[in-house]
């Protein structure tokens, strides 16, 4: 699980864009010895990642994915997983209360660009992921003093590539970037098997169900019940 080592490095050291650089060229030399050449089948792992360290940079936190449980089961409509679903949406809804709308987003972007990536993808695709990262993040201040960090961050961004990715343990030790996020082992302990049903049903939703809508109630709940909130203390209400 060479990901979750590589964003817990990310999240401890503080790392600044500049790796995401040092990744393009690192990536651009491992293209010549990878066996898989870029294509077409790169364009959504790609925009998974993408998504990833964009919702990772929106709440600078790696515990968000302890609820990839939910997000896969809610998104996915296993059945009979109805009292999961509630109780883990009671969670969510908790914790979402609490954020910002930058972090709830970002919450949002974490967990699905994960879900959605289940293929591999090649050095080259990788180093164009971070070359528009790092053109996008440009702005940003450098620490030149912590350059080895960012050099040992690029190249760990890239080994990623050669190492298989489970998801299920990627969100387990997530839930140890954070004392108050160990909690939620509960929601993981309410359906241990989520990655099988996942796996079984070859990564693609179940047909006829509704339990995706789930997540959308819970953040237009949020939405209107805040503008409710800024109407009554704009006028007095």
């Amino acid at each position: 699980m060479w990901i979750l080592f590589h964003f817990i490095f990310l999240h401890v050291c503080n790392v600044s864009p500049l790796f995401h650089f040092v990744a393009v060229g690192v990536g651009m030399a491992m293209a010549q010895i990878h066996i898989k050449k870029l294509s077409t089948s790169d364009i959504v792992p790609s925009a998974c990642m993408l998504g990833l360290y964009i919702g990772f940079y929106l709440t600078n936190e790696l515990y968000h994915l302890g609820f990839l449980p939910w997000w896969v089961t809610s998104i996915c409509g296993f059945r009979k997983q109805t009292a999961f679903i509630w109780a883990g949406g009671i969670l969510l809804g908790c914790l979402l209360y609490a954020l910002t709308w930058r972090e709830r987003i970002g919450h949002a972007i974490m967990n699905l660009s994960v879900m959605l990536r289940t293929k591999e993808q090649s050095s080259t695709s990788i180093a164009l992921v971070h070359l528009l990262l790092g053109l996008v993040l440009g702005s940003i201040d450098w620490n030149i003093k912590n350059a080895y960090v960012d050099v040992l961050a690029g190249f760990s961004a890239v080994m990623c590539v050669f190492f298989k990715e489970n998801m299920s343990w990627f969100s387990i030790g997530s839930l140890f970037t954070n004392p108050f996020s160990t909690g939620l082992c509960i929601l993981h302990g309410l359906s241990p098997f989520w990655y099988q049903y996942y796996k079984n049903n070859h990564f693609r939703k179940v047909k006829y169900t509704y339990y995706f809508v789930y997540p959308m109630l819970i953040y237009l709940v949020l939405f209107f019940r805040e503008e409710i909130v800024e109407v009554r203390d704009k006028y007095n209400i």
